[in-house]
């Protein structure tokens, strides 16, 4: 049972009180007061999570595994994970970018399934927004970007079984 359970991960307006339920979540995101994580940043970053088949899912939302999901660059899921046997995160990846990318691109290179799970959901307090972050992102995506470059090819070395890439 090589899986990870997929949160779907969304924004909260600042100001707004945070959701509780899936219920009250879906109500903001009605009103424009929540969205899917990264929606105005970048939209295909969370997009393998299908927020509109989540939304969609027949209620009452209980804890439990609504689908599978298939991995696809770029995806950075929010996930939960077994504590050992998921390959370890990959601490080269400092600050700002390809962090949880590269995890999630191990993940599927290591053979991992990706279940989106109902009755649960991650939030952040406040929309990111295009020019909202600390002046040395742009430098620390372009040293991220390379890293990532090479992790992909250690990743065939690591796995030189696995059909899968990234």
């Amino acid at each position: 049972a090589r899986v990870v359970f997929v949160l779907p991960a969304f924004e909260v307006r600042a100001g707004q009180r945070l959701p509780g339920s899936k219920a009250e979540l879906l109500g903001l995101w009605g009103t424009g007061a929540a969205r899917p994580f990264y929606g105005a940043l970048c939209p295909r970053c969370q997009a393998p999570t299908d927020f509109g088949r989540w939304r969609a899912l027949p209620g009452p939302p209980r804890l439990r595994v609504a689908y599978e999901a298939p991995w696809r660059d770029p995806w950075e899921p929010f996930y939960v994970a077994p504590a050992r046997g998921v390959p370890p995160f990959d601490e080269r990846f400092l600050q700002y970018g390809f962090n949880r990318i590269s995890q999630a691109c191990e993940l599927h290179v290591a053979g991992f399934r990706f279940a989106v799970l109902d009755g649960a959901f991650v939030a952040h307090r406040g929309f990111k927004e295009p020019g909202g972050f600390h002046g040395g992102r742009e430098a620390e995506l372009s040293h991220n970007r390379r890293l990532f470059r090479s992790f992909r090819a250690e990743l065939q070395q690591r796995y030189p079984s696995s059909p899968r890439h990234c």
